[in-house]
C-alpha cells in the first residue's frame, strides 16, 4: 500500500515538474502579442540553430528611422518539414514578414510566415 501511494505521489510531482518546464519554454502568450504584424523588411541575419531559428530584420519605421527586429521561428527540424533549408533566406534579401510582436514594444517577434521577393512563402512555427 505504502509503495503504491509513494509511486503515485512521485508520478504526480514528476508530471508537475515536466509541465512547468514545458510551459516556461513555450509560454508564448507571456512574451508575444496576439495581434499579427506584417512588414516589408530586409533580412540582416539568419541563424539556423536549435532550439529556434533566429531571423534579424530591418524595417523602415516612423520618421524614416531603421527599426531592428529579432524574430524567432521554429526549430530547424520542424522548419525542414515545412520546406525550409539553411539557404531559404539570407542577409540582404527583401521579404514581407508576418509575425506576432513582443509585448510592451520590445522589437522581437514570433514568425508566422515570410514571403520572399520571388513570391515563395515560408511558413513559421
Amino acid at each position: 500500500m505504502r509503495r503504491s501511494v509513494l509511486s503515485v505521489l512521485a508520478g504526480a510531482v514528476g508530471a508537475l515538474l515536466v509541465s512547468n518546464s514545458a510551459l516556461a519554454h513555450h509560454g508564448a502568450e507571456a512574451i508575444y502579442e496576439k495581434k499579427e504584424m506584417t512588414l516589408k523588411a530586409t533580412i540582416t541575419e539568419f541563424v539556423w540553430t536549435n532550439p529556434h531559428i533566429e531571423i534579424g530584420i530591418d524595417t523602415v519605421g516612423s520618421n524614416d528611422t531603421v527599426d531592428h527586429w529579432l524574430v524567432e521561428a521554429g526549430s530547424p527540424a520542424n522548419n525542414v518539414n515545412r520546406g525550409w533549408t539553411k539557404k531559404s533566406i539570407k542577409p540582404g534579401d527583401a521579404v514581407t514578414i508576418t509575425f506576432r510582436p513582443g509585448l510592451r514594444g520590445v522589437k522581437i517577434g514570433r514568425l508566422l510566415n515570410i514571403v520572399t521577393a520571388d513570391g515563395k512563402e515560408l511558413k513559421g512555427g
